[in-house]
């Protein structure tokens, strides 16, 4: 048959690069018993390349098991527990091995590894999250054992969130891999899937079967985040001195890359997993330092879980603007003009959202704007919103002294939205109005000084 004599030839090494992709669409679109049958003669050729020298190989024999293992999980539907149970067993300890450091093969997207734990996590979730995610985001290790795998934790994680989302959408069974439509233009057509970014709270995981596992998963973030900020966050922060006159191409670098790459996803996990046993000043100064990072992406990813908290979480956003008002107090200094400058536009955009969440949440209780709405009952002179938007208020005071026109503007610019926050919280006497009071008598007192001043030189 065509199968046989291409699966022969296919074991050829100067037709195998050509074949595999055949014998791999010949069993793909067989028939159940015919797959069964005889797919596991090429299963194991695939899986004995995948350590081949040749990452071409390397990679066509992952692009086939990628495929087949969809048809096995999906179509298919596998076969008996015993059996699926050692099949499954068989592919994840030659990809995964245990105790490894890496995957094989080296050097592949990453994606592919994720969407192969979430075609087994299709029909046997179980499996897919204690013996592939677990043990490759090193759940359950004690301290002194555990060490970073940034290629392994980055995959688990990722995993762990498209199956969660998967979940959470009902968005069913995961589509057949393809190699995506080329236009002429040599632009690919890819159908774009959009995330779930809200927090994943314990109700919702147990609605979707993930309970036994999230906190689990949320403890591993814990650990890899402190792990991570220790060794690529806190020393390449751009007011480090260490970081001085450096370039990010130079700094990162061998083992340094795929441990931003790994920091990149935990942050961007951030808020729809919240890691275990950090306290919210901890993670809102994580994030405040990640915003001056030596990674742009990074830094925007940063930025990004910070709004996203202060968004998401209403009981948050005092705690937010504390803790990102120390931090420019505290690390950014006016001897880095642009990241001050940079790191003060982010405290507006912050300010903006919590504004415009105000604006949002009073349109839909029926008011036309929290702004114009008379009857919003004040708020006491101590709440925790003045407490917070004092102290913002206070920075800004600071940097009105300073000598950049580009710093002092972003002050007034802060200003101005903290009075359209105090407004739209029904809280009165803003410092920018107390400022505008007080500058025609600030100003004749100085018009007098000066008019002294120069009789006295004449």
């Amino acid at each position: 048959s065509l199968y046989d004599t291409t699966l022969d030839l296919s074991s050829r090494k100067k037709h195998s690069l050509a074949l595999y992709p055949l014998v791999t669409c010949l069993l793909c679109v067989s028939q159940k018993q015919l797959f069964l049958s005889r797919w596991h003669i090429f299963l194991n050729n695939c899986l004995s390349n995948l350590k081949n020298r040749d990452p071409k190989m390397a990679r066509v024999a992952l692009e086939s098991l990628y495929r087949l293992l969809w048809v096995y999980m999906i179509r298919i539907k596998c076969e008996s527990n015993t059996a699926t149970q050692s099949r499954l067993t068989s592919i994840t300890s030659t990809l995964f091995p245990k105790g490894s450091r890496s995957v094989v093969p080296r050097d592949m997207p990453l994606n592919i590894f994720v969407k192969i734990i979430q075609f087994i996590a299709q029909e046997r979730l179980d499996f897919a999250m204690k013996e592939i995610i677990f043990d490759l985001l090193s759940v359950g290790k004690p301290a002194k054992a555990f060490s970073l795998n940034p290629e392994r934790m980055n995959i688990g994680l990722r995993a762990f969130l498209v199956i969660a989302d998967a979940l959470q959408q009902k968005d069913g069974e995961p589509p057949m891999p393809n190699t995506g439509a080329t236009l002429p233009s040599g632009n690919s057509l890819k159908k774009k899937k959009t995330y779930l970014s809200k927090t994943l709270t314990e109700e919702e995981a147990k609605l979707i079967g993930m309970s036994l596992y999230y906190s689990q998963v949320r403890k591993a973030l814990d650990n890899i985040l402190r792990h991570l900020d220790k060794e690529v966050g806190r020393c390449m922060m751009l007011t480090s001195v260490q970081m001085f006159n450096k370039e990010p191409e130079d700094m990162i670098t061998g083992e340094r890359k795929p441990k931003i790459d790994l920091f990149r996803t935990c942050v961007a996990a951030i808020p729809r997993i919240l890691p275990d046993s950090m306290s919210k000043p901890e993670l809102i100064d994580l994030l405040s330092r990640l915003t001056v990072h030596m990674d742009d992406e990074l830094r925007l990813i940063s930025q990004n879980s910070l709004q996203s908290l202060l968004l998401d979480f209403s009981d948050w956003r005092e705690d937010v603007l504390f803790g990102y008002t120390h931090f420019l107090l505290r690390e950014v200094q006016d001897t880095h003009q642009g990241l001050q400058d940079a790191s003060v536009k982010l405290l507006l955009q912050l300010l903006t959202q919590w504004r415009l969440a105000l604006q949002l949440q009073g349109k839909m209780r029926g008011g036309t704007d929290v702004r114009n709405n008379k009857s919003h009952p004040r708020l006491p002179e101590r709440s925790p919103h003045c407490s917070v938007l004092h102290a913002v208020e206070g920075l800004a005071l600071l940097l009105l002294c300073s000598c950049q026109i580009s710093t002092r503007k972003l002050a007034v610019g802060v200003l101005r939205e903290i009075r359209c926050l105090f407004t739209a919280l029904g809280h009165a006497e803003p410092m920018i109005e107390v400022l505008d009071q007080l500058s025609p008598a600030v100003m004749n007192s100085f018009v007098h000084v000066a008019h002294s001043d120069s009789v006295s030189v004449d």
